[in-house]
């Protein structure tokens, strides 16, 4: 494989990712408007538990505007790679 191929290829990954997941949610909705409100219900091949789960986060955005040296003390970064290929238009050939 050369490298426009795996660049294609991983094109193609993360659209199909973000396909899967529209999709996983759009069943999602389905299964919870079918269970109508029930945190369990039985089908022949499934048992279906729903819970609900509750996560705190930090607006970080606020606490370093209100207390700005916190940031140095307990802020944490992270560092990762972000990869963008947008396909060259091919230029025309005139005769």
């Amino acid at each position: 494989m050369n490298i426009n191929e795996i660049i294609t290829a991983y094109k193609e990954a993360k659209e199909a990712e973000k396909e899967a997941k529209k999709q996983a949610d759009t069943m999602k909705q389905l299964i919870m408007n079918y269970a109508n409100g029930k945190t369990f219900f039985e089908t022949d091949s499934y048992n279906v538990v729903i819970d609900t789960r509750k996560t705190t986060t930090i607006d970080t955005k606020t606490l370093y505007k209100d207390f700005p040296d916190f940031k140095d003390v307990y802020g944490k970064v992270t560092t990762y790679e972000v990869i963008t290929a947008k396909e060259k238009q091919q230029e025309k050939k005139t005769a």
